[in-house]
């Protein structure tokens, strides 16, 4: 039974296994998921990056083999490549001029078979002939003759048949002697006849020899002189084989500005080959090329994501970022094809320009220094490809580019990213003329080098104008646009300070508290501070009506009826808004302008209003929702920040003798106001985080009103309620 059950258990298990396959496809793989919009993303950039890197353009000039040029052409670029076919000659030629490789074997002269052993028999099956008595002379010079296989003349058996024995070794002797000072040495086929030659010289000059004998001896050495050299196949491939490695490529070298084919000239191959190295004539198209540039595309943009999903995950998970990747990739690695594309045309000198260092100037402003050196490394790679593998002016931009980008790691301003163009197109300048230095032309040299000093100047213009469209069109900010926005000098800030003084101040203290908070919480501290810098930016439609600018003149709100005073309160929020849209304030700072008060209640003119009501009614139903901000919540960490650092800022300015002990007080009751009415519960900021928010601001506030601090502190607190409505109030 328990096995069974097991079973049962065990199937059950299985079953559900699709189930939650689909459940993480559905979780992971959906069309609204994080994980399919990136996969989307990468899909799309890839395929664009292959198609255009893959796109092989050439003017049509009317070129065609055999037939005469319509004009003169020349080379458009300077250009070193192979001649595969020469190459192959030429490894056919080397191949050709070796000769076959022979080894000498001793065993030709000396073996069981040898030159030697036939000589010995010869001379020895003579005397033993010669002694048969019983046989006439003819019968033996017959039978010897049969026997050698005809392969001596009859007058030489018959002379040495008419030799004595001891005369018969003494030949023999002589003939081995000779025989073995010839054959000694290598003696290939084709020196064999030269060698018997030699035999015979040697015989003839032997004065040991009687010259009736030495037809004898020359007949025995011309019949078994034979080579000693015998022919090794493998040691002949394997020098045939070292001869085609060692062939240096047959390369050819076209200058820029060389003349091809004259006007007229039959075009031959040799030219098309030449005009098609130089981009001038349409390839056919290569699918290993593709497949080539295919796979590097592949591995750089995975690459490249996989280190933002890694170290960039605040970047990966926010899909305007990812798209802003993805389109600078795609955008200039077309402006890349295209200028390589006038270099085929024209001059090369549009190679020299290409846009690298603006990827790399606003990649780094927009993210970050990190992030910025992988997109240069990327379009550095995507640049070698689209110049034929010409990484030598790859390696150049890439050196520039992550030149610039430590440059504008910390920019502030505009002239920054300015003064890193005009650096880096310096260092550009000697790259440029370093690759070019070795072969070049005066005057090309100096083209290449004054094109350096123009990429840089012009990648910093094009970063600059970019910029400000970037951050339109996808809603970020850059640390530059903010630093900028923080400058006193701002027209805004300077009007804010001269109609509304009070605000101004405010503003000031307001950014400073938040700036320090946010850092405590790992906020965007820049952020934080623009926006409190132009949070109460609707006050400048009526300063006279907030209090912070009424100085010692009378309160105007004396004489409004509640109602009246909350929608001018309320309304500097709207009032804000248009002011900060007009001005082109940042979507971002815009989103915080308009939530820092929430939808938090106008507590002094509701507690007014409600006075009025119930004296009249009884009931103060449904006033709240009316004395309420017709805002969001904070959405943001940032916004929550600017809140609290707002409202504390505001009601410890109230205070008439300041102690630290109000302070403390007076921070941590507003602070769980706001917690109390849900004005923080839409922001993605933790308890632990208010908590040290909360700490940072009271620090902050004792640090800002020390010099109105009176000590020691024996006065009683105001009461929660009298906070609550000082903290929630605009009017104070």
């Amino acid at each position: 039974m328990f096995v069974k059950n097991k079973i049962k258990k065990a199937g059950t298990k299985n079953n559900n296994g699709p189930e939650r396959a689909r459940g993480f496809f559905g979780k992971y793989f959906s069309p609204g998921s994080q994980a399919a919009q990136r996969l989307y993303i990468f899909i799309i950039t890839l395929g664009l990056v292959v198609a255009i890197l893959s796109y092989a353009y050439a003017p049509d000039i009317g070129i065609e083999l055999g037939s005469p040029s319509p004009r003169t052409i020349k080379a458009n670029k300077g250009i070193e490549f192979e001649d595969v076919q020469k190459t192959a000659e030429d490894r056919n030629s080397n191949e050709a001029e070796v000769e076959d490789i022979y080894t000498y074997d001793l065993e030709i002269l000396s073996g069981e078979e040898g030159t030697l052993y036939q000589i010995r028999y010869f001379y020895l099956l003579t005397s033993v002939v010669q002694k048969k008595e019983d046989r006439i002379i003819e019968e033996k010079v017959d039978y010897l003759t049969n026997l050698f296989g005809n392969e001596y003349p009859e007058s030489i058996v018959t002379a040495a048949l008419g030799l004595q024995v001891d005369q018969l070794n003494i030949l023999l002797e002589k003939t081995q002697e000779v025989a073995r000072e010839i054959m000694k040495e290598e003696i290939k086929p084709t020196e064999l006849d030269f060698a018997k030659s030699e035999a015979t010289a040697m015989a003839e000059a032997d004065i040991d020899i009687p010259s009736i004998n030495i037809p004898i001896i020359t007949a025995v050495l011309q019949k078994n002189i034979r080579p000693t050299a015998v022919f090794d196949p493998a040691g002949t491939e394997k020098a045939r084989e070292e001869a085609r490695l060692n062939t240096s490529p047959h390369m050819v070298t076209i200058v820029e500005g060389q003349t091809i084919v004259f006007e007229g000239e039959i075009v031959n191959e040799n030219d098309i080959l030449i005009l098609t190295k130089l981009g001038l004539l349409q390839r056919d198209f290569n699918w290993s090329r593709f497949l080539y540039i295919f796979f590097i595309c592949t591995v750089t943009i995975f690459l490249l994501g996989f280190y933002l999903f890694k170290f960039e995950r605040s970047i990966f998970n926010n899909t305007r970022k990812v798209i802003i990747n993805a389109l600078l990739i795609i955008i200039f690695t077309a402006l890349i094809k295209a200028l390589t594309i006038l270099s085929s045309i024209h001059l090369n000198f549009w190679n020299y320009l290409f846009p690298i260092i603006t990827v790399s100037l606003i990649s780094t402003i927009l993210f970050n220094a990190r992030v910025g050196i992988m997109l240069t490394l990327s379009l550095g790679l995507f640049a070698g490809i689209a110049t034929d593998l010409d990484f030598s002016i790859a390696i150049a931009y890439v050196l520039g580019g992550m030149l610039s980008t430590y440059m504008v790691s910390k920019v502030s301003q505009r002239s920054e990213v300015m003064r890193a163009g005009f650096i880096s197109s310096l260092v550009l300048a000697f790259l440029f003329l370093t690759v070019n230095l070795i072969g070049g032309e005066f005057k090309t040299i100096a083209l290449y080098t004054v094109m350096g000093v123009l990429n840089g100047i012009i990648s910093a213009i094009l970063a600059i104008g970019l910029l400000p469209f970037i951050e339109s069109a996808f809603n970020v900010v850059t640390a530059m646009g903010l630093l900028e926005l923080s400058h006193t000098d701002q027209p805004l800030l300077k009007k804010l300070l001269i109609t509304a003084p009070g605000t101004y101040n405010h503003s000031l203290l307001v950014g400073h508290l938040s700036e320090s908070a946010a850092k405590v919480v790992n906020a965007d501290s820049l952020l934080v501070k623009v926006a409190a810098l132009y949070h109460d930016l609707g006050k400048l439609k009526r300063p006279e009506y907030f209090y912070e600018n009424q100085g010692d003149i009378e309160n105007v709100h004396d004489k409004l009826n509640p109602s009246m005073s909350r929608n001018i309160i309320a309304n500097h929020i709207k009032d804000g808004m248009e002011i900060a849209r007009k001005n082109k304030i940042p979507k971002r700072v815009l989103n915080i302008i308009s939530q820092h008060h929430g939808n938090s209640l106008i507590t002094y003119f509701y507690e007014k209003q409600k006075g009025k009501t119930m004296d009249t009614n009884g009931s103060s139903n449904g006033l709240k929702g009316h004395f309420r901000y017709p805002a969001k919540k904070p959405q943001s960490k940032e916004a929550a920040i600017l809140m609290l650092a707002d409202s504390t800022e505001a009601a410890v300015r109230s205070i008439d003798k300041v102690t630290p002990k109000k302070i403390e007080q007076m921070v941590n009751d507003i602070v769980d106001d706001r917690i109390k009415d849900g004005q923080l519960a839409q922001a993605d900021i933790t308890l632990k985080e208010i908590e040290q928010v909360k700490n940072s601001l009271i620090d902050g506030l004792i640090s800002i009103y020390h010099s109105r601090i009176a000590y020691p502190d024996n006065e009683k607190l105001p009461s929660i309620e009298d906070l609550t409505t000082i903290a929630s109030s605009d009017y104070y």
